[in-house]
């Protein structure tokens, strides 16, 4: 990764993880791991799946996800959080500008988030839009809500206008340059790296298909969640202090009851936010 660009931009792409052969199987391969886990859990998994796959717990640990993160953020990395991405087609559904820094309440900014498409992500499909260097100010605005938004997630709370696919608006009136925005394009297979302070955002799926990304929460081993104790996953280097997070196992085969029980247990934790699909 570039890292000088990184700095400089709040984000890098493209970045290969697969060939195009296998590429053309994610999308495949994703609805099959929906099927597989609502016949065992009555329901999609939508946050942490990383837990009941072998297939997603690879992908976290991959040698190229894991130097582009480490490039950003050091050598010390948890894996706060990962999800599924789903745009829906046809649905007029759309992300409103926003940083990710404010919803997260993370104790620090090194944090990033790597965008794995799983579908393409481009033109009509309604791609990641940032504003390039938007990170560099920090965390601006506010949320429209009191108090923690964990505490927001967990009551049900819901304030950002009906279409928005983020449940609270971050008001950042007079605080950006739209005419700044780059679209992030990807094919299936390729990711991006972005910053937790990067503003973004993305239009609606006009498309026939939906768009559909696999997207990992990295942080630094010294950055925890202010709303508690939480559940992280160990990738490399050291372990972060016991008060602040439990260490979640890693998935010895698919679906097995241990790792859904482990990922019922995860999603008790403030990183398990928003268990729903993000149609």
């Amino acid at each position: 990764m570039d890292k000088a660009l990184y700095d400089a931009t709040g984000i890098h792409w493209p970045v290969q993880l697969y060939e195009p052969d296998e590429a053309a199987k994610l999308y495949d391969r994703y609805c099959s791991f929906q099927t597989e886990v609502k016949a065992r859990r009555g329901r999609e998994a939508f946050i942490k799946p990383h837990l009941v796959s072998t297939w997603l717990d690879g992908i976290v640990r991959h040698p190229v996800v894991v130097a582009a993160v480490e490039a950003a953020i050091g050598p010390d990395i948890l894996l706060w959080e990962s999800d599924f991405f789903v745009k829906a087609a046809g649905k007029g559904t759309y992300v409103g500008w926003h940083q990710d820094s404010p919803y997260w309440d993370l104790s620090t900014n090194e944090v990033v988030s790597v965008w794995l498409a799983l579908t393409a992500s481009k033109g009509e499909m309604g791609p990641l839009v940032v504003l390039p260097g938007s990170h560099s100010d920090g965390q601006i605005g506010r949320l429209d809500i009191e108090g923690s938004p964990h505490d927001a997630y967990s009551d049900g709370e819901r304030t950002a206008d009906a279409g928005n696919l983020v449940s609270f608006e971050h008001k950042l009136d007079g605080l950006i340059d739209e005419t700044t925005a780059i679209e992030v394009e990807l094919e299936p297979g390729y990711f991006s790296v972005h910053h937790v302070d990067l503003v973004h955002g993305g239009q609606p799926n006009r498309s026939s298909c939906d768009r559909v990304g696999f997207v990992m929460r990295f942080i630094s081993s010294n950055t925890y969640c202010r709303a508690g104790r939480d559940s992280a996953t160990l990738i490399s280097g050291r372990a972060p202090a016991s008060e602040h997070f439990v260490l979640e196992p890693r998935p010895s085969a698919d679906y097995t009851r241990e790792g859904l029980a482990a990922l019922e247990a995860a999603l008790a934790y403030p990183s398990g936010f928003g268990d729903k699909p993000l149609k």
